[in-house]
């Protein structure tokens, strides 16, 4: 059995890998998850995308044919700068019961945990009811064309799987009271460039075509807009469930859909950063690029801008608004748009009460809720094949944890790497189990 310390050191080591996409190099990675296999017993095979971006899968063989199971994950992490952190983001530095390093949380010790589980669970001797899968892949942070795109095509039968976990929810700490996250779905990555063209010029003499003139006041009208509060089955199932004995001014909370005619209720909502982007269209301004000189006034300019629409959502009314409130000194270039962008899972499924099980039995009789993730993960390849798909690794993150996300300091505790370790034990033995469709 892989143990705690063994788990540590191998994602010390694994983090220590620079995946960061782009460039991505996430063969290093998957040579290294191939190298921890091998010395375990179990084979795997590496499938290159192109050079340097790679892919590993291992199998546990089944008693049934088809319908495999799959522990899905990826190898790539963003960016990080050394000068913002107060650690390198990739010696993978341990002080005061947290692993510091990029991909900590996003999503490298999911994937050695679940890969211990995995390993955990062949060397039992025992045999699955179908096929257990480890799939990590690489390219997830950038779209995935690489990744689960290319894996898709260069083993067909994983379109024919039964089942897929992966990232997504987590238990939350939210003032010491913890629940739990199963993500069923995710909002649609809508992403999108701003151009502007205007009259080049000296910059001690102004005119009126500006070109970053333009690029800003078309960005303060796209930022200014508040995108309505919706509620959703998945959210009213997932605030209902937290929010149930939560009191605003003596007034208790009356339900998601009531509260949205509430403007105490919605003024509580909005202030609560994860609350407030399950119940809208988010949209972000990201980069901006204009200008090479201080005393030169552009003849180009451009603003990138990330958001996120409900699942409910449909692209092109979201756009529709976008080019009305951008006005028509802009164009707008629509990034990644033939990314998927499926429904839910449905969430009354042996599944999750299975997952919900493994949950309880570690951590008591917290809620088990269903949730929207906010961030684009590669489960919509799945979900868009129509195959049930989760994102859940058993850790307890508070907010402030959960921020460090993408951000400075990324890190996890040693307490959590103990509870991913066992949850995922408990979670790939309800997989293999015959409780499974």
């Amino acid at each position: 059995m892989i143990d705690l310390d063994e788990t540590v050191e191998l994602l010390r080591d694994f983090l220590r890998i620079d995946t960061t996409n782009p460039p991505g190099n996430e063969e290093k990675g998957a040579v290294f998850i191939q190298e921890v296999l091998r010395r375990k017993g179990l084979s795997s095979n590496i499938y290159q995308a192109e050079p340097g971006r790679a892919n590993i899968l291992s199998r546990i063989k089944g008693r049934l044919d088809g319908k495999p199971v799959i522990l899905l994950s990826h190898i790539d992490v963003v960016p990080a700068k050394r000068e913002e952190w107060t650690c390198d983001p990739f010696t993978a530095e341990v002080k005061d019961g947290y692993i510091y390093g990029r991909g900590a949380i996003d999503m490298k010790s999911q994937v050695i945990c679940q890969l211990a589980a995995f390993v955990d669970y062949a060397r039992q001797g025992k045999t699955p009811k179908r096929d257990i899968i480890f799939l990590a892949t690489c390219d997830e942070e950038v779209g995935g064309d690489h990744g689960v795109g290319f894996m898709l095509k260069a083993v067909p039968e994983l379109k024919d799987a039964s089942f897929v976990l992966s990232e997504g929810g987590n238990m939350f700490d939210e003032n010491g009271s913890v629940h739990a996250q199963i993500s069923v779905t995710e909002k649609k990555l809508s992403q999108f460039i701003l151009k502007a063209t205007g009259k080049g010029g000296h910059g001690s003499m102004p005119h009126d075509d500006n070109a970053n003139e333009k690029i800003i006041a078309a960005a303060h009208r796209i930022l200014a807009y508040k995108w309505p509060l919706k509620a959703m089955p998945v959210t009213s199932a997932y605030l209902d469930g937290v929010l149930g004995d939560h009191t605003v001014k003596n007034a208790k909370f009356p339900g998601l859909t009531k509260a949205l005619r509430s403007k105490k209720w919605k003024s509580y909502l909005e202030r609560n950063e994860i609350y407030n982007s399950i119940l809208r269209n988010t949209v972000t301004l990201t980069i901006l690029k204009g200008g090479e000189k201080v005393n030169v006034i552009p003849s180009e300019s451009c603003a990138y801008f990330d958001s996120r629409l409900l699942p409910s959502e449909k692209h092109e009314r979201f756009f529709t608004k976008v080019k009305k409130l951008a006005g028509d000194d802009v164009t707008i270039e629509r990034i990644g748009e033939k990314i998927p962008a499926p429904g839910p899972s449905r969430y009354n499924t042996v599944y999750f009460q299975g997952i919900k099980e493994a949950i309880r039995s570690l951590k008591g009789d917290i809620p088990v809720l269903p949730f929207v993730t906010t961030g684009a993960t590669d489960m919509r390849y799945f979900r868009d094949l129509g195959i049930p798909s989760y994102g859940f690794f058993p850790v307890t993150l508070t907010k402030e944890e959960h921020m460090r996300m993408h951000s400075k300091d990324e890190r996890i505790s040693l307490a959590n790497i103990r509870e991913g370790l066992d949850g995922c034990r408990a979670i790939v033995n309800f997989l293999a189990s015959d409780r499974t469709p």
